[in-house]
């Protein structure tokens, strides 16, 4: 007994039990013998493998959904061949069942999965205990986009063949997931340019450095750790000529990730994010289409949505029900003239009056001489303005779902009357406005948007729409990308969306098979 244990006051202090598990000496023979646990020997065990998982495991469902897809694109990029020197490659089922797994389980960094390759019993059934590195894993997941693509196209025909999928209905819905940058690494291209050169300039300092001054191991790793940065760099100066040829207004780019933008999040505030593009489909909400932007509205990105549907599944869908940031009077024109029904609000008219109320503003015009002011003939087929003078008609055009009519007053009219510096203040010659007609896919949509029918589909978008987007950022963790660049992205959402449809398949159609018992 050490003189600290001894000094404890009011405490017991039970004998010390030798390797045997008893105690001291003399204390009799009826004294309990423990099993000593002992870390210091070797073991040697036969282990079953087949045994690991049970039957009913959805790490046996992915492997047996896999092996029924054709993975000859993988295939085809493979260069060990039979008869050739080298070290085989991995099956590519293989490399593409431990991805699914693990993003099912929330699990998306590929040295997490080389580790778990080492212990855990389902990764162990799936590689036959084999060992595979985070470098492979890594590389495979961004390294094969199309025959990416290709697998899910794979999927979503297996789901269509099994009436899982029919394309009745069609639930459009945009996410924000934010990108593997910071923050605070966004900067103007003035400082891009002068960190580019401080870069250049460190790896020439290396470059120089002798043997004796660093050790060869270490001299590479910080020679590829200042070129990478080098290569964003770049990355990010070519990002300002996009966003200027695009006469984008962004003046800022992140040198970690130069395709991410800012965008607002659901929870709130702003952070460097992709908008990632989920296509459900109503029958059993599985993901047909899934695609990744960095425009941070969901304005434009309906129509792509559906030509990507047309491509890869050869049709367009019946109806498309979509959220109020995809309502507008050109996507509603457009589903029409594709012969879909859409179903959403009703457009909102805010926006629009208020930005009206500004350009009136901005030129100087009262509200009392606004065009709302002012009376229409259809007699004459002339405006008449609130002192009594006739603007004719000029001329007519479509513009976002309406038909616009022109109608001009002389120039004479306006410059002897005595309230134009209310109506037209800034205008050399007459007053003109613009009166809308909407146009009939408009006024279908809006009509139908009062029907009990159509508020009732409305009501399911939420429900079918967003429970995608909530299982792929609560159950797979997804709510940050591993991997950066808007290419490399767009490659991590087709396998969580991937993921997701297989993990739907195990729950609506997957029987689990007898495990053999072993010999």
């Amino acid at each position: 007994m050490s003189d600290k244990q001894a000094s404890l006051p009011g405490i017991a202090i039970p004998p010390r039990r030798d390797a045997e598990g008893g105690g001291d000496e003399g204390e009799g023979a009826n004294r309990a013998r423990l099993k000593v646990v002992d870390r210091t020997q070797m073991l040697l065990r036969t282990v079953d493998v087949e045994g690991l998982i049970p039957g009913e495991h959805p790490a046996r469902a992915i492997w047996e959904f896999v092996g029924h897809l054709d993975l000859t694109r993988y295939t085809e990029q493979i260069r060990s061949v039979a008869g050739a020197a080298g070290r085989p490659a991995f099956d590519p089922q293989l490399l593409v069942s431990l991805w699914v797994y693990s993003y099912s389980r929330g699990v998306s960094s590929a040295r997490a999965i080389e580790r778990l390759c080492e212990h855990d019993p389902a990764y162990q059934w799936l590689t036959g205990m084999e060992s595979i590195s985070a470098h492979t894993l890594s590389d495979f997941r961004v390294a094969h986009a199309e025959a990416l693509r290709e697998l899910f196209v794979q999927t979503l025909a297996v789901l269509s063949a099994d009436g899982l999928i029919t394309l009745e209905r069609v639930m459009q819905d945009g996410t924000r997931v934010r990108a593997n940058a910071s923050s605070n690494g966004f900067r103007s291209k003035p400082r891009v340019e002068a960190h580019l050169e401080q870069a250049r300039q460190a790896i020439e300092a290396l470059e120089a450095q002798t043997e004796e001054q660093s050790s060869r191991q270490m001299q590479a790793a910080q020679q590829r750790a200042r070129r990478e940065r080098g290569q964003r760099l770049e990355s990010a100066l070519k990002e300002f000529d996009k966003l200027k040829a695009a006469k984008s207004r962004v003046e800022r780019v992140s040198t970690t990730d130069p395709d991410a933008r800012v965008m607002k999040q659901a929870e709130g505030g702003s952070a460097p994010s992709y908008n990632v593009q989920v296509s459900t489909d109503a029958a059993h909400s599985l993901i047909v289409d899934i695609d990744v932007t960095q425009a941070g509205s969901d304005y434009r990105q309906l129509t792509p949505a559906v030509e990507r549907l047309e491509q890869t599944l050869h049709r367009a869908p019946d109806q498309m029900v979509v959220d109020g940031g995809y309502i507008s009077s050109d996507n509603i024109v457009d589903m029409a003239k594709r012969g879909i029904d859409l179903v959403g609000p009703e457009p909102d008219d805010k926006a629009s009056q208020a930005n009206r109320r500004k350009s009136y503003q901005h030129h100087g015009v009262s509200p009392e001489y606004e065009a709302s002011k002012f009376v229409y003939d259809a007699a004459t087929k002339t405006c008449a303005c609130p002192q009594g003078k006739r603007l004719r008609y000029d001329a007519k055009y479509e513009l976002h779902g309406a038909m616009r009519y022109r109608y001009k007053a002389s120039k004479q009219d306006c410059q002897a009357c005595p309230v134009k510096g209310q109506c037209c203040p800034r205008a050399r010659l007459g007053r003109s406005i613009e009166l809308c007609e909407p146009l009939p896919e408009i006024v279908k949509v809006r009509d139908k948007m009062q029907t009990d029918e159509a508020k009732a589909i409305y009501k399911t978008r939420s429900q079918v729409a967003e429970f995608p987007n909530l299982w792929i950022k609560t159950k797979f963790g997804l709510r940050q990308f591993s991997v950066r660049g808007v290419a490399k992205v767009r490659t991590e959402s087709l396998w969580a969306a991937l993921t997701y449809d297989i993990q739907q398949w195990i729950r609506l159609r997957w029987r689990p098979k007898q495990v053999p018992a072993p010999a």
